[in-house]
């Protein structure tokens, strides 16, 4: 962008104006771009998609995720088209696909997000984006193996239900069988905790096994 043209500061006037909020003053830039969103309309392409791609951003951060997913679909074509590669010293498009990915993820479209993280994944191993990537794929298994946890929740009702016949009963009635039945209630109680760890080791190896695949697509 030709920031030092005279012609092009006073037709663009709208753009230094919003450069002039604070990077971290979402809220103000969002409020800035739709009070003003007819004259930034109006810009010279490289300004607008600037301060559009900023804008986006800002909604973002102030969590109107719906919103940003339809702002993201239209502007990661199009960055990647005019080839934008900075706005206010961010990667723009690894942003817009990171922060849809994260939209996807709180409104709980997870599968989706699986999706974006991963194709971040193969753009770049960052930590970051390995770290979304697994969270949005822990939650997709957690999904599959529902039924299991509900397994475990009966296993822990029944030693609840164990311990209360127990006390009420086989200790004031049937002492002798004390020994049997504290052996029932420990392995109702074992299992509902093993149910529990295996579900957390099958998904944590599952999605390391899934990610691995993920990034060997990339070399």
């Amino acid at each position: 962008m030709n920031y030092n043209s005279l012609e092009n500061i006073k037709e663009n006037s709208t753009f230094y104006q919003f450069l002039e909020i604070e990077q971290d003053s979402h809220y103000e830039k969002v409020r800035f771009f739709e009070r003003n969103e007819q004259r930034i309309s109006d810009m010279d392409f490289d300004f607008r998609i600037y301060v559009w791609c900023d804008y986006a951003l800002s909604v973002f951060e102030i969590g109107r995720y719906q919103e940003f997913i339809k702002l993201s679909d239209e502007l990661i074509p199009l960055v990647v088209e005019e080839n934008v590669y900075e706005v206010r010293g961010i990667s723009i498009y690894e942003a817009l696909l990171f922060r849809k990915g994260a939209s996807l993820f709180n409104i709980h479209q997870y599968s989706e997000a699986e999706y974006v993280f991963g194709e971040l994944c193969k753009i770049e191993k960052d930590p970051i984006n390995k770290k979304a990537w697994k969270k949005a794929k822990y939650r997709l298994l957690k999904s599959s193996v529902r039924y299991l946890e509900a397994f475990s929740v009966l296993f822990f009702i029944g030693t609840a239900a164990i311990i209360a016949l127990e006390l009420l009963v086989v200790v004031n009635y049937y002492p002798e069988y004390s020994e049997l039945i504290e052996l029932f209630r420990l392995s109702t109680f074992g299992i509902g905790i093993s149910i529990l760890l295996g579900i957390e080791v099958f998904i944590k190896i599952r999605t390391n096994q899934h990610y691995n695949l993920l990034t060997r697509k990339r070399q």
